[in-house]
């Protein structure tokens, strides 16, 4: 169990990264690789994503303990988007977190790689960073649409549970092994345990910490909150100086019986039928063209036609255009017609 406790501070910073985060997908799906306790869609993932895994990719994996848990250094903060500048953060972790983090819970005759990374070696960080490029360059790309899409569908969820119910509504919601009741928020059933320092709570082996409770007191640092396909329980990190974070499982998202060929597909154009499906969470230029794997021009264009036909809404501010659903489009995509995109696959 995990009970996370609210002050009056806390309930105004609670917030969704705006696109998933490098590291903690990175974390998240090496976890998934070795975890029997996943959902549905993430044992389909991993029967692809097992075979694009190679040797330079172990550093990675040597800090996924066998219980699921990890170091709270591989995940941290990023001042900025995108995997080279996370990969950088990573890279430069001071020693003393890496050590304080790791040292007390490995044996003492443990490899190079991670003798390396307790010595503060370059090669051994150098190694991590490169274990982590590979993992997302082979692993995790070609399930990057998939991925991001129910993320992006996730939070559509949430969007729409605060705007008709408020904050109680959104964390009411988030999970039915999640309950809300003010001013804690709790999960049960979900193998939840309490964290080591440095160690992001997960599920312990054979019953190890069964029935023990994590309390995580905000005092006014607030929650973020972390949608994943790759995980059907909760994982909490909370380490000083730092927001803490809750993962949860993404909401099961339909699978219903649809027709062979896609409407929406026929209406707009494939390219520009992705681009509107990829809009379910709103986004920057740059980040829409991350989702869908296209070039900035084309995706500049494609938002210019929806734009105008209605579809879609874009707001500029110091020189970034965020790119939104209008509720016409929001209609279209709901329809049973076109909702092939917000199937369970």
């Amino acid at each position: 169990m995990i009970r996370i406790h609210f002050t009056a501070a806390d309930l105004g910073r609670v917030t969704f990264p705006d696109e998933p985060r490098p590291l903690w997908e990175a974390a998240l799906a090496a976890r998934a690789l070795g975890d029997r306790a996943i959902p549905p869609v993430a044992r389909r993932w991993r029967r692809e994503a097992g075979r694009r895994v190679r040797p330079s990719m172990r550093p990675l994996f040597k800090l996924i303990a066998p219980a699921g848990q990890f170091p709270d250094f591989l995940t941290p903060e990023v001042p900025a988007p995108g995997l080279e500048p996370a990969v950088d953060a990573l890279m430069n972790t001071p020693g003393d977190v890496v050590r304080d983090e790791l040292g007390p819970w490995l044996p003492p005759d443990v490899d190079t790689f991670l003798q390396g990374l307790l010595a503060g070696r370059a090669g051994s960080r150098r190694a991590l960073g490169n274990a982590v490029r590979a993992f997302h360059t082979e692993v995790l790309a070609p399930s990057s649409t998939e991925l991001e899409r129910r993320y992006g569908a996730d939070l559509a969820l949430r969007s729409r549970a605060l705007l008709h119910g408020g904050l109680d509504a959104l964390l009411t919601s988030l999970h039915p092994d999640i309950e809300w009741s003010t001013p804690v928020l709790t999960t049960y059933g979900l193998n939840a345990a309490p964290a080591q320092d440095g160690v992001n709570a997960g599920r312990t082996p054979d019953g190890v910490n069964a029935g023990r409770t994590l309390e995580i007191h905000l005092d006014g640092r607030g929650l973020l909150l972390y949608p994943s396909s790759l995980t059907s329980e909760c994982l909490a990190l909370d380490a000083p100086d730092r927001r803490p974070v809750l993962v949860y499982p993404c909401a099961d998202l339909p699978a219903e019986d649809l027709p062979d060929t896609d409407a929406l597909a026929d209406l707009l154009g494939r390219t520009r039928a992705t681009v509107l499906r990829a809009l379910t969470h709103s986004a920057t230029t740059t980040q829409l063209a991350r989702r869908t794997g296209i070039s900035l021009p084309s995706t500049s264009d494609h938002t210019r036609i929806l734009r105008n036909a209605g579809l879609i809404t874009t707001h500029r501010t110091q020189g970034t255009a965020l790119h939104s659903l209008t509720p016409t489009a929001l209609r279209l995509l709901s329809s049973p017609q076109t909702r092939i995109a917000l199937r369970g696959s």
